[in-house]
């Protein structure tokens, strides 16, 4: 904050009993007493801040005085000792303040002044700031607001809006509400605690992501009967750079992801993930999956144990942008993949329709000995 003060002082307002010379301390463009001067840095003249902000506002950067460019600086020191032994008289002296300080006390005492006028929030009556304590505690309009139920009301509307009755009912409400939020913060942060810790058994998982596969950069290529310990029907894989270059407009080219398997496997019709051999069982916990030509896109995945249906789920694929299917199917030993529906993706009208891109399977549970991991036929 800052006192109502905004450019020189009155001399009316120095104290008769000031001693100092003042003729020099006039401000060139207000002509009254300097008030929180700067100076010129070529001639040095001192000028009211406020003055000199103005001035510079209206007008090119010039000095008022010496017509140079300004560059301002400090007040010269000999100005501001000189000003530091003037007594003035407070700014409110008409309203009955009685005060006479010193320059440098003066701002913080104008700020704080109990001789300037205020306006009630209530009533919006008008008086002396040092009246205003006591009227508050009396003005039926003034503003208030509950502690303990938060609402907000006039004096006078204690015993019609703000009962005891209505108090207890806004706590009632307010204590809901926080509940409320606390109850679906703490639905949240469980969420994101299984997440957590589904990632941290992720750590004990095998992710396939058909890096090692054999290249297909320059065709598509059927995967191997046997991959990482399952049996593959009906799915093929392409190389990125393929992908750049015969598909640029598909879903596949965007499926890459930074950093990961230069390969992706699809499928456009139903297709099957077996293991391999057929009485050892597997746990299927997440697949990467996005559509390569359509929007909305369905894809069904089915689990299957000694051939009986144990769990399905369906979801909408995202064009070009892959999403992880959470599944935690565990004890299964084949998984059926179904697409269906959708329309052609903007661009995409020429394309095969219902395909899928297949970036990633994390699995877990695996019996298999090292000589059946990878295994081409």
């Amino acid at each position: 904050m800052t006192s109502i003060q905004q450019k020189g002082i009155s001399s009316e307002r120095i104290s008769q009993s000031t001693s100092v010379n003042v003729d020099d301390l006039e401000c060139s463009i207000c002509r009254d007493l300097l008030w929180k001067p700067v100076a010129c840095q070529k001639c040095e003249t001192p000028f009211c801040s406020t003055c000199m902000n103005r001035w510079l506002a209206n007008r090119t950067i010039t000095c008022p005085t010496c017509c140079n460019t300004y560059i301002e600086r400090k007040c010269p020191p000999f100005v501001t000792k000189v000003l530091s032994h003037l007594q003035i008289i407070c700014f409110y002296q008409a309203n009955g303040c009685q005060e006479i300080l010193p320059y440098e006390a003066l701002d913080k005492h104008e700020i704080e002044c109990g001789y300037q006028f205020a306006k009630c929030p209530g009533c919006q009556l008008e008086m002396l700031k040092k009246d205003f304590v006591t009227h508050k505690k009396s003005c039926e309009l003034v503003p208030m607001t509950c502690r303990d139920c938060k609402l907000m009301y006039k004096r006078n509307e204690a015993t019609t809006k703000h009962t005891e009755k209505i108090c207890l009912r806004k706590q009632l409400k307010r204590l809901k509400h926080e509940y409320k939020e606390s109850r679906g913060a703490i639905q949240k942060l469980n969420i994101e605690l299984r997440e957590i810790r589904h990632l941290y058994s992720s750590i004990k998982q095998t992710v396939i992501t058909f890096e090692d596969l054999p290249s297909a950069a320059k065709n598509l290529l059927h995967m191997p009967n046997v991959y990482k310990g399952f049996r593959w029907t009906k799915i093929s894989y392409m190389h990125e750079l393929l992908a750049i270059k015969k598909y640029s407009k598909s879903g596949y080219v965007s499926s890459f992801l930074p950093g990961d398997s230069l390969h992706v496997a699809f499928f456009g019709e139903t297709a099957t993930i077996s293991i391999e051999p057929p009485n050892e069982t597997f746990s299927l916990v997440s697949i990467m999956a996005c559509a390569a030509w359509n929007d909305d896109l369905e894809l069904t995945i089915t689990a299957y144990r000694k051939s009986i249906e144990v769990n399905q789920h369906s979801v909408i694929l995202l064009f070009g942008r892959p999403q992880r299917i959470m599944l935690q199917w565990k004890n299964i030993d084949k998984v059926v993949f179904k697409p269906s529906g959708g329309t052609a993706h903007p661009g995409c009208d020429e394309g095969p329709g219902a395909h899928v891109s297949l970036t990633q399977l994390t699995i877990d549970d695996l019996s298999l000995s090292s000589s059946d991991f990878l295994t081409f036929d």
